[in-house]
């Protein structure tokens, strides 16, 4: 008979480890899916997104206090997988969704803890491994919910503070059955110190340390563990080697922050905004988070963390109230212990968002979510244990509600939190067609503010052109008067001119329809089609060129264009009034523009927006980048000159195009 109980409690174990591996597998495959693949133009700006990016690629200090555990395993995560896509053959992967499945790591190390914590708390003589079927539909709900998925698929650091909390409170468990006791409420006897439950209490204690060198709000749930630890065993103080052993272990992750002193002192550029005669300074005020500090302002409202956004509201909107009321009210059927870790946890989350900025602090207590469907398992597993004493179908009925609660959660959850080939992650992709063109090495590239933020993070994270750098204005004068190249959007080249310096005064050409050079450029037009053709009195077309335009790969597929370079020889200066129009044209017609109702057209009012002088002797180039939609089969370039409201055309050219480059 006992062989037989064993053989039964063997399998049900299997099943268990089976369901388990089928959630991860599961959970795994959805993230995969909706992995954040691209950045939106506020991201650049700032934030903790973009901050781990830059972090975890260049192994410099996070947001204050640095975060240096999860940055070194975040560099060692993604330098790793791309050295592995560079060795399978893709020089420049995406580093955007290698940079997430850092958080899905955590994410899904999270799930695999909670569904053992299920498992723990629900252990029964009829579940002797735990009720895995409902450990395993209340880890799918959670895998759902919005925010655990949402930061599950991006870099952000909060699935690791989940992670974290979850490994506490596991351990927590083990150490109780450790020390003697068994799991049903109000069954622990008298425990004796044992080595494994001495390990397992040092264990902890390394666990709760880690928030010091990682999320410091990790630790709001130390308070009541410290507690509920000391009223199960008090003795624990007595033992003065435990003590120092744990303390020890606590403090050991602060070791960690040679590493943000390190790197701080040997890149004073990463400093930031502020004032320091040396790193000792810079580092102190850094780890004191200070400008963290001034930004929690007291906010002692009544109502504000209830219905304004802010926890709890935030939970039983995720979660549904009947859920979140369930939860609730199954954590008090834990034994006195557990319970009292949970709802001192609760508590201490809830007063820090009442205090502080009425619950903008939401994500750090995004721990708040798998403990309170620990109570819902304790609640639901005791329902289906009376339940199957009446009527067996009945024991059924929690597992029918949470997989109605599954389907509306994730249909609820799928729009905001897909964040794979989001039709607003633009950011990256005018830059990457900036960058898709022969610049010359070493080039220092200015730009407006969103392009230059695109352009840095390509250079700099991406791994795209590693020679060229983003320079300042003040860096772009130092450039030119050492003899470099500076290359400027031509949007903002009025910008560059004006801040240089009086006595920086560079050769100025234009380089393709995007940029202006600055300094001695070896370049010659790229003109296949010479010709003679006077315009008006000192203006002349004298040849130019098509060629293909840069699509921005491997970042994006921009849509069909060509190049033209016009080569014109201008005598003084450009006639006021003359303007020149380029035209994708199909079967010889011009195409219909549907955003204005007009055709396709590309226009300009003097050659490189008169940003280069025109002189005798000397061709000015310009370049003008033409969608060709499909249908397109050729350009029409039209010369114009325009007086009091009229227009007569001068010229009207149907450029040569060369049909095996298009």
């Amino acid at each position: 008979m006992q062989r037989v109980a064993t053989s039964c409690a063997q399998q049900e174990l299997r099943r268990r480890n089976f369901g388990g591996a089928v959630l991860l597998a599961l959970a795994l495959l959805l993230y995969g899916l909706t992995l954040d693949n691209g950045l939106q133009p506020y991201e650049l700006h700032g934030g903790d997104l973009i901050t781990h990016h830059y972090a975890q690629v260049e192994a410099r200090p996070g947001n204050a206090p640095g975060y240096p555990l999860y940055t070194m395993g975040g560099w060692l995560w993604f330098h790793t997988i791309r050295s592995a896509l560079q060795a399978a053959g893709n020089p420049t992967p995406n580093p955007i969704p290698i940079l997430s499945g850092y958080s899905t790591v955590w994410a899904l190390l999270a799930l695999g803890l909670f569904y053992a914590v299920l498992n723990r708390i629900t252990r029964s003589p009829r579940h002797p491994a735990g009720n895995w079927p409902l450990a395993w539909l209340l880890c799918a709900f959670y895998a759902v919910t919005y925010f655990f998925w949402y930061y599950a698929t991006t870099s952000e650091q909060y699935a690791s503070a989940i992670a974290q909390t979850l490994a506490i409170v596991y351990v927590y468990l083990r150490w109780r059955e450790a020390s003697g006791g068994k799991q049903e409420a109000g069954a622990f006897s008298s425990p004796s110190f044992s080595p494994h439950s001495s390990r397992l209490l040092v264990l902890l204690a390394f666990l709760c340390g880690l928030s010091l060198a990682h999320m410091l709000t990790v630790a709001f749930i130390v308070p009541p563990l410290v507690i509920a630890i000391l009223w199960e065993r008090p003795q624990v103080l007595r033992n003065g080697r435990l003590v120092l052993a744990c303390v020890a272990a606590a403090f050991l992750p602060l070791a960690s922050y040679a590493y943000v002193y390190l790197r701080g002192a040997a890149h004073p550029e990463w400093w930031g905004t502020g004032e320091w005669n040396n790193a000792n300074e810079w580092f102190w005020s850094f780890v004191s988070t200070a400008q963290g500090r001034e930004e929690l302002l007291w906010g002692f409202q009544p109502t504000c963390a209830f219905f304004d956004g802010g926890f709890p509201e935030l939970i039983w909107r995720e979660m549904s109230v009947p859920l979140l009321l369930i939860g609730l009210f199954g954590v008090a059927l834990l034994d006195r212990k557990s319970a009292f870790l949970f709802y001192g946890t609760f508590t201490v989350y809830l007063i820090f968002n009442w205090m502080y900025r009425c619950g903008n602090w939401y994500q750090v207590i995004l721990p708040a979510y798998p403990l309170v469907l620990v109570g819902a398992a304790a609640a639901f597993d005791r329902l289906e244990t009376r339940a199957a004493a009446r009527k067996r179908w009945l024991s059924y009925a929690p597992l029918a509600l949470l997989l109605v609660a599954i389907a509306w959660r994730f249909d609820a959850s799928w729009p905001e939190a897909n964040s794979r080939n989001r039709p607003e992650d633009t950011a990256l992709n005018r830059a990457a067609v900036l960058l898709d063109q022969p610049l010359p090495q070493g080039a220092g590239l200015f730009a407006a503010v969103d392009d230059a933020l695109a352009l840095d993070y390509l250079i700099r994270i991406w791994g795209l052109r590693p020679d060229l750098r983003v320079v300042s204005s003040v860096e772009a004068g130092e450039v030119l008067r050492n003899g470099g190249l500076v290359f400027t959007t031509r949007d903002a080249a009025a910008t560059l001119l004006e801040e240089l310096p009086a006595n920086v005064k560079p050769p100025r050409m234009a380089y393709g329809p995007d940029w202006l050079a600055l300094g001695d450029v070896k370049q010659t037009p790229a003109i296949s089609v010479t010709l003679e053709v006077e315009l008006v009195d000192g203006v002349a077309l004298v040849g130019y060129g098509v060629a293909k335009a840069p699509t921005g790969a491997p970042v994006t597929q921009a849509a069909p264009a060509v190049d033209v370079t016009l080569l014109w020889r201008i005598e003084t200066m450009w006639p006021p009034g003359l303007g020149v129009s380029l035209r994708p044209t199909a079967n010889g017609a011009f195409i219909p523009d549907p955003t204005t109702g007009g055709v396709i057209q590309r226009d300009a009012s003097a050659p490189v927006e008169g940003l280069v002088e025109p002189g005798p002797g000397a061709p000015v180039s310009d370049a003008v980048r033409v969608p060709m939609p499909n249908g397109a089969d050729g350009v029409m370039l039209l010369v114009y000159r325009s007086a009091e409201g009229r227009f007569e055309n001068l010229l009207e050219l149907s450029l040569q195009l060369d049909e095996t480059q298009f």
